[in-house]
């Protein structure tokens, strides 16, 4: 989750492994297993600075990911456009890009809504709401349930809880068998989760939560064991949580990073801040390295995926 003090309590240590790893499938399932908090990976996601407060009014308003500029470095997640050389019929140029542009924005809305949520999401969203938690959208939910059907993903962890709008996406995905590992720091949005997956069906059985910090908990969980791993906590942290979700993830897994494209900060050069640089970082990261195959999806505030190659 998105927190005001993002880039103030960034922390630059990072914890060594403990010897005490964490069971991918624990023999009984327990209630929530409490490690230290210092941090804030599931916080309510507000705005970061103020700028951003205009463009998070609107609900998963989707940023533009084609630049017309061939100036921006490719590393910024956009895709030059070559520009249309003025002439005769110049004005009638520019009257079709504004259709194709007006074309393609109703086609991501449609794209964003194609598979409409149940009361079950819904009422999930009303609970996140009321807490001040900023849950996955809509088309990035419908995802999260796709992907994991998909990869069959019986075993997966969840960074950020939030109210449970993505932890029952995913385990809508999941096989029966499948068990939910969500790390977060706080336990109010943890029993929020609980409620939500009571209400969509889902034992106890089929959630391990564990309250913590995320860089804490994530060296204790078993290497390569992971189907699939989705990011949604501290945004100035994803470089650090996509190097643990390499790790976690078995050939052929996939990780999963949530608003990626939040706000434009990835494709607006100008933008210098922590969050800005934590983002373009984690782009590049999974654009360069030669054992992931990337995605970008264009869905909600933007879902970076990337498949560990086998």
């Amino acid at each position: 989750m998105r927190g005001t003090d993002d880039a103030s309590r960034r922390s630059t240590h990072r914890p060594g492994r403990s010897t005490a790893r964490i069971p991918v499938y624990p023999r009984v399932p327990t209630g929530p297993l409490r490690l230290p908090s210092t941090s804030f990976a599931g916080r309510p996601r507000v705005p970061e600075d103020p700028g951003a407060a205009e463009a998070t009014t609107t609900p998963h308003t989707l940023p533009r990911l084609v630049s017309a500029d061939p100036a921006l470095p490719p590393d910024a997640g956009s895709v030059p456009v070559e520009p249309v050389p003025p002439g005769p019929g110049d004005g009638d140029v520019r009257d079709d890009r504004d259709q194709d542009a007006g074309e393609r924005e109703r086609l991501r809305a449609r794209a964003e809504h194609f598979s409409p949520e149940d009361e079950v999401l819904a009422a999930a969203r009303e609970r996140a709401a009321e807490h001040g938690i900023v849950p996955v959208g809509v088309g990035a939910a419908a995802a999260l349930t796709f992907l994991a059907a998909a990869g069959r993903a019986r075993a997966v962890v969840e960074i950020g809880t939030g109210a449970g709008v993505g932890t029952i996406s995913l385990l809508r995905g999941m096989p029966r068998e499948g068990l939910l590992t969500s790390i977060d720091t706080e336990v109010s949005h943890q029993r929020l989760t609980r409620v939500s997956c009571a209400e969509a069906g889902f034992g106890s059985g089929r959630v391990r939560m564990i309250t913590g910090r995320a860089l804490e908990v994530l060296p204790r969980l078993s290497d390569s064991a992971y189907d699939l791993v989705l990011v949604d906590a501290a945004t100035v942290e994803y470089p650090l949580y996509l190097t643990e979700a390499i790790r976690l993830l078995r050939p052929g897994g996939v990780v999963v990073l949530d608003n990626v494209c939040w706000t434009g900060r990835v494709t607006d050069p100008a933008r210098r801040d922590a969050i800005s640089a934590a983002l373009r970082e984690t782009v590049r990261m999974v654009r360069t390295d030669e054992r992931l195959a990337p995605l970008l999806l264009p869905l909600s505030d933007g879902l970076l995926c990337a498949s560990l190659l086998g």
